[in-house]
């Protein structure tokens, strides 16, 4: 018989790798307008969206083990390598950020258009949703999507 486990409620971090995290950090608080974020370190930075954390990670910065102080545990490495041949490899990681309604992209989509962010494409969906796709400056495919692309949203 299977052991019934607590169930998993939701994405808790987001985890993206910047080849210059300065760059990204200003595109996320000042493009997106995420804000200030609550944590800005030259290995990382972080935003908070509701339950969920965007993590920044300067590419390179997180391959080694973290051993946290007090002997509080440790943090594997993983991530990207940093350096000038590293950082030609292009990884295009997806991501989705909700907006409430569908009407809510044609002002992002002006905003993207101010701010020179490249819109990579549009989609409606059946069942009314819609999503704005962009690039970010490390090439990421980010995705801002209203209500009505999935089921449960």
């Amino acid at each position: 018989m299977a052991t019934q486990l607590p169930k998993i409620t939701h994405v808790l971090e987001l985890c993206l790798y910047a080849r210059h995290l300065p760059t990204s950090v200003n595109f996320y608080s000042s493009t997106l307008r995420l804000g200030k974020p609550y944590l800005d370190t030259p290995r990382m930075a972080g935003f908070s969206l509701g339950e969920t954390t965007l993590l920044l990670f300067q590419r390179g910065a997180t391959m080694d083990d973290s051993p946290m102080p007090d002997n509080r545990g440790l943090i594997p490495g993983h991530g990207l390598p940093g350096g000038s041949e590293a950082d030609k490899i292009k990884l295009k990681t997806h991501f989705a950020l909700a907006v409430e309604k569908a009407e809510d992209l044609e002002a992002w989509e002006r905003e993207f258009a101010e701010k020179s962010v490249r819109v990579l494409g549009k989609v409606e969906w059946p069942k009314g949703g819609k999503s704005l796709y962009f690039e970010d400056p490390d090439g990421h495919v980010g995705e801002l999507a209203s209500r009505g692309i999935w089921p449960h949203y």
